[in-house]
């Protein structure tokens, strides 16, 4: 399921993906802890876009693929703008990274 902020990033033009907010290093800890607890399931181990706040200000961190025909500096500054503009008029801190420039992968079902 798609949240608002995560649809927004997908819909800048030059986005191919969202990948999850932390490495896998990252969530590793995280996802051992949980698989300990029963019922668990590891529910919440791979946010797409991490959004917390920190002293009245909202730090977000998104990783995004970038489409090889496009320009990733333009890519990168239109996803902070749809960031700050879906969290307006609250302040907000937004780090993007790019983790992949490569053409969208192809979905499949329906």
């Amino acid at each position: 399921m798609t949240n608002p902020l995560q649809a927004a990033i997908l819909a800048v033009d030059g986005v191919t993906e969202v990948f999850p907010a932390r490495n896998l290093w990252q969530r590793l800890p995280g996802r051992v802890a949980s698989l300990m607890q029963p019922g668990n399931g590891g529910a919440g181990d791979a946010q797409l876009v991490e959004a917390r706040d920190v002293g009245g200000r909202t730090e977000v961190n998104v990783r995004i693929g970038v489409s090889p025909d496009a320009r990733t500096p333009h890519v990168v500054r239109a996803v902070a703008a749809a960031v700050h503009s879906s969290l307006s008029p609250a302040e907000a801190a937004v780090k993007v990274t790019v983790v992949r420039i490569a053409p969208a992968r192809p979905t499949t079902g329906v």
